[in-house]
């Protein structure tokens, strides 16, 4: 029971960050592999503001605001330019690989290819103890964030003016550009979102790991990417299931086979959901963004 406890804290990192990688493909209609860079950028917004005397909550502030600027530069920079010209699938795919290469060597530059320690004072401490199973108070803030804020935006896109928008522009942008909808906008918008969910993942890894340092999120790629699969690419609701899954699968594979198994957890549980299950948990077999 411990360790599933363990695994839900960790799965709910692993929600943020998935969530986060769907929007962008759902309504983008982009796999970028450059979200974990965003991560590990809102986390360094985050670690700034801290360095500057700013209170933990302005910290995360900080950190979610750094997430949403960076994506939207993205965006903005790389993606729409490659849009408007019609390119390919994979034109976004190696545009976006090497906007992850270049955002890790500007923080590899800028942090002097340093380690450093994330503060964790202010930050929730301590644990809720459930009879002899205790629960960490920042592991059930996370996971608590990741549900909170995927309901949320599920709701937002489902019962809300800009979300019948993002529908509408993941059905056919040149329609909804007739109907009046300004869809550059929508991207925008989604970018910023889709951002501020990815630094506020960051954020919590961070603070977990009490350590931050530039390459700090490249190994969670995969792990967004496993996310998005076991969910389904494109459900918001399969990412939050996705990634509490991925992440209690890992703390059982580290607590009853080995610590080598942590990242292969990733690939395995991709392989056996492809295998019985192409679409994902929640996605349809006629791919239907978001």
């Amino acid at each position: 029971m411990q360790q599933l406890v363990n695994g839900l804290g960790l799965g709910g990192t692993y929600a943020l960050l998935g969530l986060g990688l769907t929007l962008i493909w759902g309504v983008l209609g982009v796999l970028t592999f450059a979200q974990a860079q965003v991560m590990t950028w809102g986390a360094f917004g985050s670690l700034a503001a801290i360095s500057l005397g700013a209170p933990a909550s302005v910290a995360v502030l900080c950190g979610v605001v750094a997430g949403a600027l960076v994506c939207m530069a993205i965006d903005s920079v790389v993606i729409n330019p490659i849009r408007r010209r019609g390119g390919t699938d994979f034109s976004f795919v190696a545009a976006t690989m090497g906007v992850a290469v270049a955002l890790s060597a500007v923080l590899q530059w800028l942090s002097k290819s340093e380690s450093h320690v994330f503060p964790q004072a202010g930050f929730p401490t301590g644990a809720i103890h459930l009879g002899e199973v205790i629960v960490p108070t920042l592991q059930a803030v996370v996971l608590l964030s990741g549900l909170v804020l995927g309901g949320v935006l599920m709701l937002v896109l489902r019962l809300t003016s800009f979300g019948r928008q993002v529908r509408a522009v993941v059905l056919s942008r040149e329609v909804s550009a007739l109907l009046g909808i300004n869809v550059r906008m929508v991207y925008v918008l989604t970018s910023a979102i889709a951002g501020a969910v990815t630094g506020l993942a960051g954020v919590f890894l961070a603070v977990s790991n009490a350590n931050l340092s530039y390459s700090s999120g490249d190994s969670l790629l995969l792990v967004a990417f496993a996310v998005a699969v076991l969910g389904g690419i494109g459900s918001l609701g399969g990412a939050l299931v996705g990634g509490l899954l991925l992440g209690v699968a890992q703390v059982m594979a580290v607590a009853h086979l080995s610590s080598a198994f942590q990242q292969g957890a990733a690939y395995i549980a991709i392989l056996l959901v492809l295998a019985v299950r192409p679409q994902g948990l929640f996605g349809s077999r006629e791919m239907v963004r978001v």
